[in-house]
């Protein structure tokens, strides 16, 4: 009986056994076939994410292949909150490293999520540190930062990027879709302590986006931030703007505001130093818009260029108002009054061509709309509709007052007497590049809105201008120099008339030299000492002019050569 009951218990425990093992063989078996899929799904997602891969931005290079904005190689680091147990520990010791505040670093890691950014674009000392300290569920990717070499050069003009190599000013936010590059995506995988971090072999290979020419040269650029700072300087200045422009083409050589920024730190820079002011600021330009009277009295005819115009001795009594000379003159030739810039001669010569006749090749000029620049935030001219003028207007309204430009479009009027009465639009974007070669040339956009006889003889009255008349300090030797001088008192919204101390101080010009032409045009916003276009502005325009001609003469000579 004994013996039976202990085989029992044998028994027993053999089968106990042997319906464990097959249990659990069993259970293997359900695991390993049945839930195979989840649980791989569980282990990826414990040891494998899916991070972005931001595509390389096209690089930026002037007219003649200099660098103008590239890209660094440098890391960004990340976590993956779900692997950090001592948050605490782990946010504090990176905000001290990487300079941030403790509590925004915890709140990230404290987001039920697989990756978060922690700082983008670290320096390689902090990259090191946080290297040293082993942190758990930390890891690194290699990122590119914008990179501008030329520092303060041409900064308003490329504008700048964010943290993601986004444009958001100027070139860079313009031409930001042919720049952008095509995003990437890359697998990172970590060991099972989490210690260790690689790319696994599953890349989507970002691209690169397109490099682009400017129509820009550095030099001339250079010369022109220069000499611009250091006008500004000498009159104690509120700022100022220089455009340098090919009249046939269109083509921007230089675009030069003050004050300027760094684009490097575009992201710390006040909104008001971003400003492209030579595009976007609008302003009453005084007597160098009177280029638009004498386009018009030149094709129109109302007078010969040696009818004589009485110009009531530095006083006449107008609707409203009363029109002054800078000088008291009596009889003036029409030449002699855009010479002499004689604000009562170019009245009567207006009045003479009527209102209609008048905003006709005002329009003719380009003011009144958009130039079509590659650039973001351009502004239109303030040009009213004749049938808005007041009495006063017709008066007024020729010699730069109750109208707003820009600079830009100021250069753009030159370019149309310069280049024999084509209107152009001026760009900034000569041609883009990508990996495999060429991609897209802009073209020449222009036409012709009066004569080239008309152009030619406007010309050779703003050659006079230089020769004897207001603008004589832009005359250079051998050269022809033709030019118009503006001194415009500003509007004081506070008192409601113009200012009786600021004004803006403006010159447009041309040089030429055998049969090569540049317009230049500059504007000093609120100078002190003097106030007059051509005391302040026209040196100006001389300093510049002479550099630019004797470097694209060069050049030329150069290409000869070879």
């Amino acid at each position: 009986m004994k013996q039976r009951q202990e085989n029992l218990r044998i028994y027993f425990i053999y089968a106990f056994f042997i319906l464990f093992f097959f249990s659990l063989v069993t259970r293997i078996a359900y695991l390993q076939i049945v839930q195979k899929d989840l649980f791989k799904k569980l282990a990826q997602n414990q040891h494998l994410k899916i991070i972005p891969l931001k595509g390389e931005r096209g690089r930026i290079f002037d007219r003649k292949g200099r660098i103008l904005a590239t890209n660094l190689n440098v890391y960004s680091i990340y976590a993956d909150p779900k692997l950090i147990d001592e948050k605490i520990r782990t946010a504090k010791a990176l905000a001290s490293i990487l300079n941030l505040d403790n509590k925004e670093v915890l709140t990230k890691l404290r987001k039920k999520s697989r990756f978060v950014w922690i700082k983008r674009k670290i320096t390689p000392d902090q990259k090191t540190n946080i290297e040293k300290i082993k942190l758990k569920g930390i890891g690194f990717i290699k990122d590119r930062m914008r990179f501008y070499p030329q520092g303060r050069l041409l900064a308003h003009t490329l504008g700048g990027v964010n943290i993601d190599n986004e444009g958001i000013e100027g070139i860079e936010l313009f031409y930001d879709r042919y720049l952008r590059g095509k995003d990437g995506l890359v697998s990172v995988v970590s060991d099972s302590a989490c210690n260790s971090l690689f790319f696994s072999p599953r890349i989507l290979k970002p691209q690169r986006g397109l490099d682009i020419f400017l129509t820009i040269d550095a030099q001339i650029q250079y010369w022109a931030e220069t000499y611009l700072k250091e006008t500004i300087e000498e009159y104690s200045a509120k700022g100022g703007s220089v455009v340098v422009v090919q009249p046939m083409t269109g083509e921007i050589l230089a675009l030069a505001n003050c004050p300027s920024f760094d684009p490097n730190y575009i992201s710390s820079t006040p909104q008001r130093f971003i400003r492209n002011i030579a595009v976007t600021d609008i302003f009453e330009p005084g007597s160098v818009f009177k280029i638009a009277t004498l386009v018009a009295a030149v094709d129109r005819k109302p007078f010969s260029l040696e009818d004589r115009i009485y110009c009531e001795k530095g006083n006449f009594k107008i609707p409203g108002s009363v029109l002054h000379d800078w000088k008291p003159y009596g009889d003036l030739s029409l030449k002699e009054v855009f010479k002499k810039s004689s604000n009562i001669g170019v009245a009567k010569i207006a009045t003479t061509l009527g209102a209609s006749i008048l905003y006709e090749y005002i329009k003719k000029l380009g003011f009144g709309q958009k130039t079509g620049i590659d650039l973001p935030g351009e502004s239109s001219s303030l040009l009213k509709h004749p049938r808005a003028w007041s009495k006063t207007s017709s008066y007024i309204i020729p010699i730069g007052q109750e109208i707003g430009i820009t600079i830009l479009q100021l250069a753009r009027s030159m370019c149309v007497i310069t280049n024999g009465g084509y209107l152009v639009k001026p760009h900034l974007g000569k041609r883009l590049v990508g990996e495999y070669g060429f991609v897209k040339e802009a073209g020449v956009q222009k036409a012709k809105v009066f004569a080239s006889s008309v152009a030619s003889t406007v010309k050779d009255i703003l050659i006079e201008v230089v020769e004897d008349g207001t603008g004589r300090l832009a005359k250079i030797e051998d050269l022809h120099v033709g030019g118009k001088t503006g001194t415009a008192q500003k509007f004081d919204l506070k008192l409601g008339r113009y200012s009786p101390n600021a004004y803006r101080a403006s010159f447009a010009g041309f040089i030429e030299k055998q049969g090569s032409y540049f317009v230049i045009s500059v504007s000093i916003d609120e100078p002190k000492k003097s106030h007059f276009g051509g005391v302040v502005a026209a040196p100006l325009f001389k300093k510049i002019a002479q550099k630019v001609i004797k470097y694209m003469w060069l050049e030329k000579e150069i290409a000869k050569i070879r």
